[in-house]
């Protein structure tokens, strides 16, 4: 893909991104408008709201009890036939099973053969 190719598609990225962007924006603006006459058109405009003092609760503080009517016991199931005795099968041990032991293996020998710093010779001892 040649450099034209690329910038092409960045351009589209770029595009592409502000006009979802964009859309999202819009749609914002929008539903936060209809809010707002929504809630002024429910207002009544000649209404003006006021907060008239109450008389202050009374210094009762005894706990208040709720009564609660019980729920009736549930009915009682008679079973006439009695259900059928399963006997468990008998349980059966395993015997317990040894290995046989494993081989003996000897490691292989390696034998690493290193020239000497002056580079003649090559024999192992």
């Amino acid at each position: 893909m040649n450099q034209v190719h690329r910038i092409g598609l960045g351009v589209a990225g770029v595009a592409a991104i502000l006009t979802v962007a964009g859309a999202l924006v819009v749609d914002g603006y929008v539903t936060a408008h209809q809010d707002v006459a929504q809630a002024t058109a429910s207002q009544d405009p000649t209404a003006i709201a006021s907060l008239e003092p109450t008389a202050s609760p009374t210094t009762n503080t005894d706990p208040l009890t709720i009564y609660v009517k019980p729920l009736t016991p549930p009915a009682v199931t008679r079973v006439t036939r009695p259900a059928v005795v399963v006997t468990p099968p008998p349980r059966v041990t395993a015997r317990p099973v040894t290995a046989p032991p494993a081989p003996v293996v000897t490691p292989p020998t390696i034998r690493v053969i290193v020239p000497s710093p002056t580079g003649e010779g090559g024999n192992d001892d």
